[in-house]
């Protein structure tokens, strides 16, 4: 395996979640989704996927408030769905 000659790569980490609380320590659950829609395919082997954001502030409202990143795009011609 080959080093980043740029250094490591830094994901982007949202701080808020669509319906404005805080993702911070012990409100948040990340996980992680497998996915081969359009931003994911271009990924390694193994990384083809999105990470997860559960707001448990959201889900404290009984609403279910997820953030993926990338962002999900389904591939064109395919039904709608979420990974």
């Amino acid at each position: 395996m080959q080093a980043n000659p740029a250094g490591p790569t830094r994901e982007h980490v949202p701080f808020l979640c669509p319906r404005g609380h805080r993702l911070e320590p012990g409100r948040v659950i990340v996980g992680w989704s497998p996915c081969t829609c359009p931003p994911c395919s271009g990924r390694g082997r193994g990384l083809r996927g999105h990470r997860t954001y559960l707001c448990l502030d959201c889900r404290d409202q009984h609403v279910t408030s997820k953030c993926y990143q990338p962002h999900h795009v389904p591939a064109e011609g395919t039904a709608y769905r979420w990974p």
